[in-house]
């Protein structure tokens, strides 16, 4: 995994960013009261500390060599962009979409995603450690150099997304929903193994 490949930021505000028409190499810690919107534009070499977006809406925004620490993009929509070299830190994106989205070298550390979606994605080189994904959706994806550390999966939903060598051994996968194809080349742990082969209807004495 490549991490944000940053070189120096000045500290701004979204009002001026706007009024530059650019996010770009700029470090951004204060919060909007008023609503906002950001619509056709690139965070480039940006890092946001302590952000709440619940008053900022993001329309067709592309994220690339950005950090979010203690932010909160909950609900925010990721359909259908570009998501590159991006670390997610200590923050929530409770029900955030990332539908038909690429995501490329990215990490997730202490995170709460529950409810997020991620169909129709691709997923290349991507780091999640200690963070909440439970009841996520993954359908149709494509999944390449998956690294898990600690992740709650209870009550995903994995179809039609091949799972084929990646490692869940030390993830909570209890209730999730998976089918035949998604299933094959699992790591799982023998606890788990039990609990999805009975999934698959065998039974075992």
């Amino acid at each position: 995994m490549i991490k944000p490949k940053i070189k120096y930021l000045n500290k701004s505000t979204f009002n001026e960013c706007l009024d530059n028409k650019e996010f770009y190499q700029v470090e951004i810690d204060n919060n909007k009261k008023d609503i906002i919107e950001i619509k056709d534009m690139e965070f480039n070499e940006c890092k946001f500390i302590n952000i709440d977006f619940k008053n900022i809406k993001l329309n067709r925004v592309d994220l690339i060599d950005c950090i979010f620490i203690n932010c909160d993009l909950s609900n925010i929509k990721f359909d259908f962009r570009s998501i590159n070299r991006v670390v997610f830190k200590d923050s929530k994106l409770i029900g955030t979409s990332f539908i038909n989205s690429s995501l490329k070298d990215i990490e997730i550390n202490n995170c709460n995603l529950n409810y997020s979606n991620f169909s129709g994605s691709k997923l290349t080189d991507i780091k999640i450690i200690n963070s909440n994904l439970s009841e996520t959706t993954f359908i149709d994806n494509e999944l390449k150099k998956i690294s898990l550390n600690e992740v709650d999966f209870r009550k995903s939903e994995f179809l039609n997304t091949s799972l084929n060598k990646i490692d869940f051994t030390d993830c909570n996968i209890s209730n999730i929903n998976i089918d035949n194809y998604s299933i094959k080349g699992m790591i799982i742990n023998e606890y788990d193994s039990k609990y999805l082969i009975h999934m698959l209807g065998v039974e075992v004495k």
